[in-house]
């Protein structure tokens, strides 16, 4: 059995995960569809996959949660099995937008871009199209033009200008390349419309770092700790970073003593 053999499976839902946040009278889809979001927007894949498995062993019909396994095994890296699930996703509901999008994605970041454009294009053919089915179109278009990946990504923040998501998913998608001028620009939008996001703030400690922008990095660090106190990965970049303030400090304390300064 493979690794992920698990998923969308039709056994029995009745037996537990781990516990849920919230107390919700109603254990059916949407409420492991939500868990799985808040998994899924932390980077805890592997929790959200479960969910997401587990959303659709109340409902194989559940859109959300075919695309939230896709999306969760494209940023897991497992590019093979996001193709493999998409097919199954699309033998369901082979005219979904957002499973064609997301395959587009899995196929571009494999690399094999005649594939990843007809995927897109079929996404933005069929109906229902939702700000994702943009974010795809540009996480395929960024690698060959970064106007066009921007335009579509542009057209996505439209459709929904509110919701922090988009551009989180933005920012993931220009992270994975290095280029963090964009990525900062759009995880800043991000913490404007939702101040609460603690990951967020760690990405843009992460490209302030690599801008070498080193105090704007620590108070990002810090204000994600100020969220979620024991977040473990701002903890070690916090750490880190003064860690190597603190020689450069030193560092140039000594030098200005060797020149009598």
């Amino acid at each position: 059995m493979g690794r992920f053999d698990h998923l969308e499976m039709d056994d029995d839902p009745s037996g537990e995960l781990d516990p849920l946040p919230g107390d919700r009278d109603i254990i059916d889809h949407v409420y492991y569809l939500d868990a799985a979001d808040e998994a899924f927007a932390v980077e805890d894949y592997e929790r959200a996959l479960s969910y997401y498995s587990r959303s659709l062993q109340y409902d194989i019909n559940t859109e959300d949660a075919w695309l939230g396994q896709l999306r969760c095994l494209i940023e897991m890296r497992e590019l093979q099995e996001a193709v493999v699930w998409s097919d199954r996703a699309m033998e369901r509901m082979p005219n979904s937008a957002v499973i064609l999008a997301a395959r587009g994605m899995a196929e571009a970041r494999l690399g094999r871009m005649e594939k990843a454009i007809g995927f897109s294009d079929a996404a933005l053919a069929a109906k229902g199209v939702k700000p994702f089915v943009w974010i795809a179109r540009g996480d395929v278009l960024i690698v060959t033009s970064n106007d066009s990946a921007k335009a579509c990504f542009y057209k996505g923040v439209e459709m929904a200008p509110g919701d922090w998501r988009v551009r989180s998913a933005i920012a993931q998608a220009y992270l994975i390349r290095g280029r963090f001028h964009q990525a900062l620009e759009n995880l800043r939008h991000a913490v404007r419309l939702d101040s609460n996001r603690f990951y967020c703030w760690y990405w843009i400690g992460r490209c302030c770092e690599e801008l070498g922008e080193v105090k704007d990095a620590a108070i990002a660090y810090k204000r994600a700790l100020s969220i979620k106190s024991d977040f473990k990965r701002a903890q070690e970049a916090l750490a880190q970073l003064n860690k190597r303030r603190s020689i450069w400090t030193g560092l140039g304390n000594w030098l200005r003593r060797l020149r009598g300064g």
